[in-house]
């Protein structure tokens, strides 16, 4: 039990005033009122009661309003529209794919073509002067 000292000319604190915890009073209101009740049940009921106050809160944050055919027209559109950027980029990074390999194989063969001329040119310049 807990007690607090109290002045009624706000110098001598002389009265002491006894109270209860707040911890201790929820008890016993609790074992008083839901003794009848399984453990089971009461916890089932706090969390029910709970979850009512979640809800609430949630619902008024959300709002409740459905979406009408101008929403979802617009929700449709902006989909749409990321869809098609998306598309865009795809097709500009297989085209510079495509371009990258194309040089690449250009090249190649130019490298090649350049291997070759030259071997040609090393043999007749080798069967020329034995």
């Amino acid at each position: 039990s807990s007690a607090v000292l109290s002045s009624t000319d706000g110098v001598s604190h002389n009265e002491e005033t006894p109270i209860e915890s707040t911890t201790k009073s929820m008890l016993t209101r609790t074992s008083s009122s839901a003794s009848h009740k399984p453990l089971f049940e009461q916890l089932r009921n706090n969390a029910d009661a709970a979850q009512e106050a979640y809800d609430e809160v949630t619902k008024s944050m959300r709002g409740c309003r459905t979406l009408d055919e101008d929403d979802v027209a617009h929700l449709d559109s902006v989909q749409r529209v990321q869809q098609d950027r998306e598309n865009f980029v795809k097709r500009g990074i297989e085209e510079e794919v495509e371009l990258f390999r194309a040089k690449k194989a250009e090249r190649n063969m130019t490298t090649t073509t350049e291997i070759v001329s030259a071997r040609d040119t090393s043999a007749v310049t080798d069967s020329v002067n034995p």
